[in-house]
């Protein structure tokens, strides 16, 4: 659909809505609308749902830490951007304490039903940060519908980690699920977040899900401590844990791609790291560290990426952990950059809680922190 159309919205009140949905009415004539609101902003879930009702366009949406608007970060207000009316969607409830990650075959039967025999289709999903076992439920899926799709997706909800309806669309504000959309004729994402590994190779000999129970043999808040403070002087304390983890997050290393960064988040009174992503079993870790705040390496290599596609405009989702660790000015940067060098292409989307892609484009989808992913919105 072109032109392409979105907008960022400070107050979002009912008649900035309206006016926007009846401009977009006026240049095609049945648009759907991505609605991503900022956790500061989930009030507006309601009228967004009745604005879009009244002027009967298809709504997706979903609760984000904040908002990308151009090349800035924006933690309040809401971002609505339009797309073709006959893209599908749905939002998939995601069971919790099933031996099978809950919604694999949801939203299995969603791919085989809505995607073409190419595989030139994306998966463009959006799921509850609260969900303990996504980089398996992605596992599951490739395991049902392989490449017949590419994957791409942001972890959404509120920044503090706590349970909140996060998901939704025409009728419906939910927690605990994933909303599903099927992008046709779609190249897939771009990803890189460029951290390197600072500490020698160690092994995670007691993990299940998002905790690490051990590291080489010892418990893993005692290993992890004495890796950081080993190779960057730092003496880490439960007090001052979160503080520094973000600046320091642990990373398993793959046969392809980039390490999947895990950023702890806690520490519990038996010593286990609690991470956002899961960590297999005898998962072969180090300590990995961020390029310099300030550097444009890997701006420049998602643009590089993207240039090669058609696009009126570029969605990006940028980990809050990674603004956490670079600050707002140097991740600012990083958004100008981005926002240069894909320039006439206008830039938009929201900070993420984890981000989902498959390494270049093909192959198994991967659960990510500390990433910037960019897609093409067209």
């Amino acid at each position: 659909m072109k032109p392409l159309m979105w907008t960022y919205l400070e107050t979002a009140g009912a008649a900035e809505i309206a006016s926007v949905l009846r401009e977009w009415r006026s240049e095609t004539p049945r648009p759907g609308v991505l609605a991503l609101v900022s956790e500061h902003a989930a009030d507006r879930v309601p009228l967004l749902q009745q604005c879009a009702n009244q002027h009967a366009l298809p709504l997706a949406g979903a609760i984000v830490p904040g908002l990308i608007a151009g090349a800035e970060f924006k933690k309040s207000g809401v971002l609505l951007a339009a797309h073709d009316a006959s893209v599908p969607q749905a939002i998939i409830p995601l069971r919790r304490g099933a031996e099978t990650p809950g919604g694999v075959a949801e939203l299995a039967a969603f791919v085989e039903t809505h995607a073409c025999e190419s595989g030139d289709d994306t998966l463009l999903l959006f799921i509850d940060a609260m969900t303990p076992d996504i980089a398996s439920l992605l596992d599951n899926l490739y395991l049902h519908v392989g490449d017949r799709v590419r994957y791409a997706g942001t972890n959404v909800g509120s920044e503090s980690f706590r349970p909140v309806p996060c998901l939704f669309d025409n009728t419906s504000f939910v927690e605990g699920a994933a909303l599903a959309l099927m992008l046709p004729r779609h190249p897939g994402a771009c990803l890189a977040h460029r951290y390197c590994k600072t500490t020698p190779l160690c092994v995670a000999t007691g993990a299940g899900g998002n905790r690490i129970a051990f590291i080489d043999g010892r418990p893993a808040f005692e290993a992890y401590r004495e890796l950081i403070a080993q190779a960057h002087g730092v003496e880490l304390t439960r007090e001052n844990f979160y503080r520094h983890a973000v600046h320091f997050p642990l990373a398993l290393h793959l046969a392809e791609g980039e390490p999947l960064v895990r950023i702890p988040v806690s520490v519990d009174e038996q010593g286990c790291l609690h991470c956002v992503g899961e960590v297999p079993e005898a998962s072969l870790l180090s300590v990995v560290e961020a390029a310099d705040p300030g550097s444009n390496e890997t701006a420049r290599e998602i643009a590089g990426r993207m240039q090669r596609h058609a696009m009126a405009a570029a969605l990006a989702f940028y980990c809050a952990g990674r603004l956490l660790h670079h600050g707002e000015d140097a991740a600012g940067g990083e958004l100008r950059e981005l926002q240069n060098a894909l320039a006439p292409v206008p830039l938009f989307g929201a900070l993420s809680l984890g981000e989902i892609a498959n390494h270049q484009g093909q192959g198994y989808p991967r659960f990510h922190n500390a990433t910037i992913v960019a897609l093409p919105w067209r």
